[in-house]
């Protein structure tokens, strides 16, 4: 990760990797249907019980190359929340030198951060490797269709125990072109979601294990919290 902050290009670019259109179409043209991982991230309505302005808080570590190991925090800040129930969301991604300038997401009703933390990925990828951007959403957007493993799981929360959702996935295993990219061929996403969380973004992260020519490393995003809104 370079040692500065670095400015997202707008809502637009990040909802290109997924959520804008998150369907992929077959050698015929016709669109293929969403998976139930595709339907669980990008078209579930993960705000529907925050009925009033609050701030949600996650942690974020990050373990290995590039950049060193060091802990850091997100803030989700849901400053309204419209008659339809859609809300508007800004997020403060990272601080200092890490810090990441996402736009707000306008009449929202999916959690964001989903979205903010793969553009972030893919823009890591990116940074370390010198390959293209477009090349890193293409591939994730089609293992979250193809690949994508889900089953049951349990989350701490509260102090007790509640039903989760785990999405597994390794996009760029199988890839024909990632001779490119040796080092990321064995890179896991990690997605938990579940009812009993604020948001239902219980924890994302990523791993890139050894050997592994970009470095090896690891990220988490967990939920931390969540206080009144100020503003």
């Amino acid at each position: 990760m370079p040692g500065r902050s670095r400015k997202a290009v707008g809502l637009a670019l990040a909802g290109a990797l997924l959520a804008a259109s998150p369907a992929i179409a077959d050698e015929s043209g016709d669109k293929l249907p969403l998976s139930p991982a595709q339907i669980a991230l990008f078209r579930t309505n993960h705000l529907k019980d925050i009925v009033q302005p609050t701030v949600l808080d996650y942690s974020f570590r990050h373990r290995g190359t590039p950049g060193g190991d060091f802990e850091d925090k997100v803030s989700e800040d849901i400053r309204a929340v419209h008659d339809d129930g859609r809300k508007d969301v800004w997020v403060d991604f990272l601080s200092g030198e890490h810090h990441v300038d996402f736009p707000p997401a306008m009449g929202f009703n999916g959690n964001p951060l989903l979205m903010f933390f793969l553009e972030h990925d893919v823009r890591e990828m990116q940074d370390v490797s010198g390959g293209a951007s477009l090349y890193f959403r293409n591939r994730i957007r089609s293992a979250f269709l193809e690949d994508a493993e889900v089953h049951p799981v349990e989350v701490e929360f509260g102090g007790a125990k509640h039903p989760g959702q785990e999405i597994d996935l390794v996009p760029f295993r199988d890839d024909p072109n990632i001779a490119r990219f040796p080092g990321f061929a064995g890179k896991t996403y990690r997605f938990i979601l579940s009812d009993a969380v604020p948001g239902m973004l219980y924890e994302i992260s990523t791993t890139l294990p050894a050997p592994a020519a970009a470095g090896t490393y690891e990220e988490w995003l967990t939920y931390a919290g969540e206080h009144a809104e100020t503003h």
